[in-house]
């Protein structure tokens, strides 16, 4: 009789502890599983509702580019076409007087060369500024005035230290410039030239302004008739040589008032040159209402609502300086007086020597 053997299976033996660790374990795994699983559902779910949103956005957006009208802009068509006439203001160019470079004047110089530069300069700058404005606006006239004090004369002994020429040199000097000026216009435009004159109180042959004859007293008088002389026989050019302090001129519905700007009470103050104008310019509208004043005298321009303070050619000086007048550059007034709106573009003549 064979022997059954009997054949007996070995199972590794695990200590009680390692299999409790070995379970905790296992249950650990398992409840992380559970979290991620968890947080892994709720991903989904976010990222459906995003898609669903995203879809609706999109949606929308297509509607709205379908939908949309395209913004063209066309060039203005129009049977009325706007009108300005054109100012270009002079005064204050004291052609024969010398200013030597100096920290109180902010190292200005001036003489009969630098004189004769800076005229040239205005009148080519007026032109291409009138032309510019021209793409816009029908412009055909151009106003000039010419407000005084073109030479500086010998009023105060000083000036017989400042002066390069004698009066009569020098007033034939300022015609010589201005009559150059005026023929490089007729000549680069078609504009209808008005020139208004008024005398400074500068070039006078008194020793004290004479408030009644004070035209007749001053050499710019002779100045501005030889002017109207040599442009006699042209048509396109026309003077008004004011006889008394004020002369008045009506454009389009825009009246105004000339003047040279020596009989405002001005010797500095806080408030600056705005307030001295606005009285003296309240107490002559009881008299005469204007709705634009146009002086110089000052050397500062200055452009406010119901007055245009032109500027200089000669710059800031030792009078300048002796009045209290703010500090300006070599500059001289450029605006239009629009037919409907009154002064419209305003754009100051830059005059120094860059």
């Amino acid at each position: 009789m064979t022997k059954r053997t009997k054949t007996s299976t070995k199972k590794s033996k695990v200590s009680v502890a390692d299999q409790v660790e070995k379970d905790e374990k296992y249950f650990e795994d398992k409840e992380v599983g559970k979290g991620t699983q968890k947080k892994y559902k709720e991903v989904l779910k976010q990222l459906k509702e995003t898609k669903e949103e995203f879809k609706e956005f999109k949606e929308t957006w297509n509607l709205l580019q379908n939908n949309k009208e395209e913004v063209i802009i066309l060039p203005k068509e129009s049977s009325e076409i706007s009108e300005a006439t054109a100012v270009a203001v002079i005064s204050d160019w004291h052609v024969e007087e010398e200013v030597r470079s100096g920290p109180a004047i902010k190292n200005n110089r001036y003489n009969l060369e630098i004189a004769k530069k800076r005229s040239e300069k205005f009148f080519q700058k007026t032109v291409s500024l009138i032309k510019k404005e021209q793409q816009g606006v029908k412009i055909t006239n151009l106003l000039i005035p010419i407000l005084g004090d073109m030479i500086t004369a010998r009023p105060h002994e000083e000036n017989l230290e400042t002066c390069l020429l004698l009066p009569a040199d020098a007033i034939l000097y300022a015609e010589t410039l201005l009559v150059s000026g005026i023929k490089f216009i007729l000549a680069q435009t078609d504009l209808q030239i008005t020139i208004v004159c008024h005398v400074g109180n500068h070039p006078r042959i008194t020793k004290k302004v004479h408030h009644a004859t004070e035209t007749g007293n001053s050499l710019e008088t002779l100045l501005y008739h030889a002017l109207a002389q040599n442009f006699k026989l042209e048509p396109r050019v026309k003077f008004q040589i004011a006889s008394e302090y004020h002369s008045f001129m009506k454009v389009y519905d825009t009246k105004i008032r000339f003047h040279h700007g020596h009989k405002i009470n001005y010797n500095g103050g806080v408030g600056g040159l705005t307030i001295p104008v606005n009285k003296a310019i309240a107490q002559w509208n009881k008299i005469n209402p204007v709705d634009l004043d146009i002086f110089g005298h000052f050397h500062t321009y200055m452009s406010m609502k119901n007055f245009i303070a032109n500027g200089s050619l000669i710059g800031y000086n030792a009078f300048a300086l002796s009045i209290k007048a703010d500090w300006d550059v070599p500059r001289q007034a450029f605006f239009l007086i629009d037919k409907k709106h009154g002064v419209s573009v305003n754009i100051p003549i830059i005059l120094d020597d860059k």
